[in-house]
């Protein structure tokens, strides 16, 4: 398994997990814990900003990786 490849199946697993998180959030009772919930997901999101630089980057260097 390539490099590329960990890293798109590593930004797909933390985009279900953002989605599932999100999900909760919407309805969670307790204002605190979807407070808690959005403040995760924030950290999530730029960590999905930081992968997806990283796949360009990955596409850029290494053509063949490109689509995968």
């Amino acid at each position: 398994m390539t490099v590329a490849t960990q890293v798109k199946q590593t930004q797909a697993a933390l985009m279900g997990v953002e989605a599932t998180i999100r999900t909760y959030q919407l309805h969670h009772p307790n204002s605190d814990t979807r407070k808690l919930m959005e403040e995760c997901n924030a950290g999530i999101n730029a960590v999905l900003d930081t992968l997806s630089i990283r796949i360009r980057e990955i596409e850029y260097e290494e053509h063949q990786f490109k689509g995968l």
